[in-house]
C-alpha cells in the first residue's frame, strides 16, 4: 500500500494552482503526480471539491481539498481517517 501526501503551491482560492501528489511505495520508491486545479465544483461540511487535470495525461477528474486548519479538530481527523 502506498502512502500519499500532497503539497499545494500557491493560493487555495486561485484557479490554475499546481497540486503535487507524492506517492511513497513500501519499497521506498517515490513518484510525484502533478495536477492543475481548475474550477470550483462545490463544498460540503468537510472539504471543497475542485475539477483537477493531471498534467501528464490531461485526464480531468474531481478532488476533495481539505483545509489543514480543519484538521485541528479531533472529529475532523477521525472523519478523514475513516
Amino acid at each position: 500500500m502506498a502512502s500519499r501526501s500532497s503539497r499545494r503551491t500557491g493560493e487555495e482560492s486561485e484557479t490554475g494552482t499546481i497540486i503535487e501528489e507524492k506517492l511513497v511505495k513500501p519499497s521506498g520508491d517515490v513518484s510525484v503526480k502533478r495536477y492543475s486545479k481548475g474550477r470550483y465544483l462545490g463544498k460540503g461540511g468537510f472539504a471543497r471539491v475542485y475539477e483537477i487535470t493531471n498534467l501528464e495525461t490531461r485526464k480531468v477528474c474531481a478532488a476533495k481539498i481539505v483545509a489543514k486548519s480543519s484538521l485541528t479538530r479531533s472529529r475532523a481527523k477521525q472523519k478523514l481517517m475513516s
